[in-house]
C-alpha cells in the first residue's frame, strides 16, 4: 500500500501556505497515515512526506495545531517505517524536542 497523500506541505521562503490550508492537508495526511497497516506499506512512499514533516517551518509553525499535526504524523512515520525511520538521526532529535514541546503545549490546554 503507497501512500496516496502528494500535497506541499513546504514551502519557500516569502510563500507560505496558509495556515487553515496547511491544517486541512496535513489532517488528510494523518488520517491516511492512521489508516495505514505497518505488514503492507510501501515504506519507500513515505520518504518524501517524511522530509517534509521533519522541515524546521512545520516544527516550529506559530500555529499549536500544526506542530501538533505534524508531530502526530511523524509518529505515524515512525511506526510505519519502523525498525527504519526514514530520518536522519539529526531530523530525529529535533523532531523529538519539537514533538514534545507541540505535546506539552497541546496537554496544558486541557
Amino acid at each position: 500500500m503507497s501512500l496516496r497523500f502528494n500535497e506541499p506541505l513546504s514551502w519557500r521562503p516569502g510563500k507560505p501556505i496558509p495556515t487553515d490550508q496547511l491544517l486541512k492537508r496535513l489532517d488528510r495526511l494523518s488520517k491516511e497515515l492512521a489508516e495505514m497497516d505497518q505488514d503492507y506499506v510501501d515504506t519507500d512512499s513515505l520518504v518524501k512526506v517524511a522530509q517534509e514533516l521533519a522541515s524546521h517551518q512545520l516544527l516550529t509553525h506559530k500555529d499549536k495545531g500544526v506542530r501538533a499535526y505534524t508531530a502526530c504524523c511523524v509518529v505515524d512515520v515512525l511506526k510505519l517505517c519502523a525498525p527504519n525511520a526514514p530520518f536522519k538521526p539529526s531530523q530525529l532529535k529535533v523532531c523529538f524536542q519539537r514533538s514534545r514541546v507541540a505535546i506539552g503545549f497541546s496537554l496544558g490546554d486541557c
